[in-house]
């Protein structure tokens, strides 16, 4: 069941976070911020690919872990998610 609960795919990219990001921090710290939660996550660059839900998530906590700005931001997007 975890199985197909992993597959499912959500509509949110890796740009969806970008986006978000820079119109609370500059262009430079929206990268920084996502590329460092990606890491955490087990992803190395940006792409234009629908994330499997679990993944946006598991992006959503570790932007929400960072605090200011980036906890907004992921909770925004988590709530989206839900």
């Amino acid at each position: 069941m975890s199985e197909n609960q992993e597959a499912i795919m959500s509509e949110i990219t890796t740009q969806h976070f970008y986006t978000a990001l820079s119109k609370k921090v500059s262009g430079y710290n929206a990268k920084l911020l996502l590329n460092s939660a990606m890491i955490q996550v087990g992803f190395n660059q940006i792409n234009a690919d629908p994330l499997k839900l679990d993944d946006a998530k598991n992006i959503c906590l570790e932007l929400i872990k960072k605090g200011g700005p980036a906890f907004y931001v992921g909770k925004e997007i988590y709530q989206q998610i839900q």
